[in-house]
């Protein structure tokens, strides 16, 4: 077991837009993962893409970010919980259009392969394996990664 605090202020990465990653550890084959994402006010998370292979779970710590789906947007408050499905119906990005920072804690299950399509970028990534250099440095499997074209939609 290894132990975390979610209150802590250590990260793991900072995007040049300012949002912050730390990625929670878990062991080798493991199915559960969770990351914390802080996106300052006027970021961006992520384009809208959906997996293929994942699940994922989002809470909302604090600040107001904005979920788009392929329904629409919606703004999110503390406590809200958005659940996205494997596939098309799981189609997600998260802005922060308010004033504030944003911190978003997400959970998924998967395991690899995983595809990412991004539908409206025409592209998506397949992975038969964790895409985290790190894990390639200390001799992890090469397995496969991919980019392909898809239809735009």
């Amino acid at each position: 077991m290894n132990r975390q605090n979610l209150f802590s202020d250590e990260w793991d990465a900072v995007e040049d837009d300012g949002t912050r990653r730390r990625v929670f550890w878990r062991p080798e084959n493991a199915r559960m993962g969770a990351t914390l994402y802080e996106l300052p006010p006027g970021a961006a998370d992520q384009r809208p893409h959906m997996h293929f292979g994942a699940e994922e779970m989002f809470f909302v710590l604090s600040g107001r970010p904005t979920l788009k789906r392929r329904d629409g947007e919606e703004e999110l408050a503390p406590g809200d919980f958005v659940f996205c499905p494997e596939g098309r119906a799981g189609l997600h990005a998260f802005f922060n259009h308010g004033e504030q920072p944003a911190q978003i804690l997400a959970m998924s299950a998967g395991s690899f392969p995983d595809v990412v399509a991004y539908p409206e970028h025409g592209y998506a990534w397949v992975a038969t394996r964790d895409p985290d250099p790190k894990l390639l440095a200390d001799g992890g499997d090469p397995g496969i990664i991919a980019r392909f074209e898809i239809p735009i939609e």
